[in-house]
């Protein structure tokens, strides 16, 4: 009987060192993806945001083929660039002005603005 009394022992000891792995590699290399916070003026270059708005205008560019936008959200007014490698064309063919949309992108300036450049064309949904 003790023979099986150790041997629960070390299943109970592996058993808990799995366990205590497991959680370390949750707290270590989980990414919550979902805590992407709404674009502001305070955001900075870099960060990755969401924004929530009303398409002002669209149009693609003559060389190029990128799409920029301009959406409202609130009583401001942010750019927002697609290029041709993330889905510019297909984007383009479902909005249209005034058409509500959640982009998802990283803030990044141009010209000295700022906007947001969509990385993939699932980064921006019609709502």
């Amino acid at each position: 009987m003790s023979t099986i009394e150790k041997e629960e022992k070390v299943m109970i000891v592996l058993l808990m060192m799995v366990l205590l792995s497991l959680s370390i590699a949750y707290f270590a290399f989980y990414n919550d993806t979902t805590q992407i916070p709404e674009y502001s003026t305070s955001s900075k270059t870099g960060d990755k945001v969401y924004l929530e708005g009303t398409v002002i205008s669209e149009h693609l560019t003559k060389t190029g083929g990128h799409l920029l936008l301009e959406v409202e959200h609130g009583s401001d007014r942010t750019k927002v660039f697609v290029s041709k490698d993330s889905g510019a064309q297909e984007v383009a063919s479902i909005l249209s002005e005034n058409s509500k949309v959640y982009v998802t992108g990283e803030v990044q300036e141009y010209q000295g603005e700022p906007e947001i450049v969509v990385q993939d064309i699932n980064d921006i949904k019609v709502i």
